[in-house]
């Protein structure tokens, strides 16, 4: 798992896209954003949740939660309305525009990324099911089938399996909780407890350390995904794991801290 330390710096000329950018690349992208039924599993699969397992160029990453805008600018159409935003890893697509890809096919583009933080947007465009002879102009959004490509549910496991179950609400664990990651290559593991005593030479004083009691920690790949309670509540987004001796431990960015950076202009996602 990548464990780039992020130190803050002065936000870039560029690091979010505006509402115009958003529609010409929701026209672009609308060809691609056809359903994607070729795998079974359900961290490669549509719809996109919580712990679905991405592809970028720097290889795979998890997604740690499904937002959607709650700003007005975010419903003048009902395509723009249906616009899903996944919270990644930075590092996994580190420039604006970067594609972010699912089974072999692009998916979205990274629309955001933090100034300080390993963490960043991918901006989703939804499924368009355009009338016959219509090939992208704009009057053919008009009348469309419009679904949202990602949806506000997270990885965990049950009594069948692996399955996506709806995220609850945003939280803070409580101090002897057990919670969960839902890693896209080490899959669910809920013995993860906070942890106060942060190693003098762990190289980096931001986020929340946790430790697992199971013995199994995070691997490369989970990076970017989901921190939930046993019942899906979104506590905050996977940033690194610990390097040996620390194997047990890993370090998360609270939700929190993500929407005051986003100036709460986010929300969990409908299902």
């Amino acid at each position: 798992m990548h464990s780039r330390k992020e130190h803050p710096s002065t936000r870039q000329p560029q690091t979010v896209l505006g509402l115009t950018t958003i529609l010409l690349l929701v026209a672009m992208l609308v060809g691609f954003a056809t359903p994607a039924h070729a795998r079974d599993g359900v961290r490669e699969s549509t719809p996109i949740v919580a712990g679905t397992l991405i592809q970028t160029k720097v290889g795979f990453c998890t997604v740690g939660a499904v937002l959607k805008k709650n700003t007005a600018g975010a419903h003048v159409s009902t395509v723009t309305a249906a616009v899903r935003y996944l919270v990644l890893a930075k590092h996994c697509a580190p420039r604006v525009g970067d594609a972010v890809g699912l089974d072999g096919r692009q998916i979205g583009v990274v629309s955001w990324v933090s100034a300080k933080d390993d963490v960043e947007l991918v901006l989703v465009p939804p499924e368009v099911t355009s009338p016959k002879g219509c090939y992208g102009q704009h009057g053919c959004f008009q009348g469309n089938m419009v679904a949202p490509l990602a949806v506000g549910r997270v990885i965990l496991s049950t009594r069948g399996g692996e399955r996506a179950v709806p995220m609850k609400p945003m939280a803070v664990p409580g101090a002897d909780e057990r919670f969960c990651t839902s890693g896209g290559k080490s899959g669910v593991n809920c013995n993860w407890m906070l942890e106060t005593d942060r190693p003098g030479n762990w190289g980096d004083s931001s986020g929340t350390i946790a430790v697992t009691t199971g013995g199994r920690g995070v691997v490369e790949g989970d990076s970017g995904g989901p921190v939930v309670g046993q019942q899906g509540q979104l506590y905050g987004i996977l940033q690194r794991a610990g390097n040996p001796p620390y194997t047990s431990l890993m370090q998360y960015l609270p939700i929190d801290e993500l929407l005051s950076q986003l100036d709460h202009d986010y929300e969990i996602a409908p299902l």
